[in-house]
């Protein structure tokens, strides 16, 4: 009877345990989506009580989860560089490399625009934050790395010229135009494809 009692008493705890498991995986998947949600919303800046109130957990639940908003912005920096990842993966095959260049600078174009809430949250935060600084510093990595696949050898020698590229071709440029300058995506577009041209052509 012992036995029995104690092989009930396991099981009970066991599913317990499960139970809690279960509902802390959905608390925290409903902070992430709440955070994402208020980002892309316009709340470039949102608290952990915004994100607790938008996540319907209460604030200690979600310190509970992330020791603090670091941990945090973590989670959300996966969800931001595999949409970049994906944009890297793109190949442009046709025609010469000026052509993959131009196309390149509308695939960017597009990139941005589906990560501009993302890209200025991480801008108010980069003071603060490790994870955002070590992200903005990959993904400027990334951009080199794409246009060292498409400028021919001749050209990635000249320093200063690859440099003024990766600005040129950069996030901060398009939302400049987009934000401060008030451009539609069509026009920021063919300034930057503009001014790509030209810098090659000096």
């Amino acid at each position: 009877m012992t036995l029995v009692t104690n092989a009930m008493d396991t099981s009970s705890e066991a599913g317990a345990a499960d139970g809690r498991r279960a509902r802390g995986l959905e608390s925290r998947r409903r902070i992430v989506m709440a955070l994402i949600e208020l980002i892309r919303e316009g709340k470039i800046a949102p608290t952990a009580e915004e994100v607790s109130m938008r996540a319907k957990v209460g604030l200690r639940t979600v310190f509970r989860h992330f020791d603090d908003m670091e941990t945090l912005y973590r989670e959300i920096d996966n969800e931001f560089q595999a949409i970049v990842l994906s944009w890297s993966h793109e190949q442009y095959e046709q025609g010469d490399w000026q052509d993959r260049l131009i196309e390149t600078v509308k695939a960017r174009g597009r990139l941005y625009e589906s990560v501009r809430p993302f890209f200025l949250s991480g801008q108010v935060h980069r003071h603060e934050s490790v994870v955002i600084d070590s992200s903005i510093r990959r993904h400027i990595e990334l951009e080199r790395a794409s246009l060292k696949k498409i400028l021919p050898k001749e050209l990635l020698a000249d320093k200063p010229l690859v440099e003024a590229l990766i600005l040129l071709l950069s996030p901060n440029s398009w939302f400049r135009l987009r934000r401060d300058q008030d451009l539609s995506f069509s026009a920021t577009l063919a300034t930057l494809q503009l001014a790509a041209k030209a810098l090659l052509s000096r």
